[in-house]
């Protein structure tokens, strides 16, 4: 620590005696080269859960719209179609899901079940009659080792754009599939 001292006190009065002196006179330069040495520890990893996939969110989409077409709340009593439009899902959890390409899986089944007519929410042009809206939530259970276990579920509304009545309201768990080894 001491030399180190004395190195640096030598180039302070080094670079003060240079400051001095003339300008025709060369000044030798001085190069220090420090070397950091990193210590990387090597951490075990944890291991990787496999999470909710869009194929997860798919079969919930179709779930819920198989138990939507179902209950008969898409059953225009006129007999024509009733025309939908999926407003909103709103991701209620930290995942941060794609919310977009599940309205547009949620659109694409709808449309498949041939009992409603689909159009954009935006749609200057037609007006629609039905408004699906939803939400993704995201429960803790508790399992019996003690570990935590999170859930997701979709919660889906069907609503008369009128009136504000609700015609129909559902939550579908959103199952990882297992994969076989």
């Amino acid at each position: 620590m001491r030399n180190k001292n004395i190195f640096i006190l030598c180039l302070l009065a080094g670079a003060i005696s240079g400051c001095v002196s003339q300008k025709n006179e060369v000044q030798p330069t001085v190069e220090i080269k420090t070397e950091t040495v990193a210590v990387v520890k090597e951490e075990k990893q944890p291991e990787k859960k496999v999470d909710i996939t869009q194929s997860d969110f798919k079969r919930a989409i179709q779930t819920a719209v198989k138990n939507m077409l179902q209950s008969g709340s898409l059953d225009n009593p006129s007999g024509d179609h009733y025309i939908v439009a999926v407003s909103y899902i709103v991701d209620m959890t930290k995942k941060g899901f794609d919310t977009e390409d599940i309205k547009q899986k949620l659109r694409t089944e709808l449309a498949a079940g041939r009992k409603a007519r689909v159009v954009s929410f935006s749609s200057k042009n037609v007006v629609p009659q039905i408004i699906v809206a939803g939400r993704i939530i995201q429960r803790t259970a508790y399992v019996r080792s003690g570990k935590k276990r999170q859930e997701y579920y979709l919660h889906l509304v069907l609503t008369e754009a009128k009136s504000g009545l609700k015609l129909w309201e559902n939550t579908t768990p959103v199952v990882r599939k297992k994969t076989q080894k």
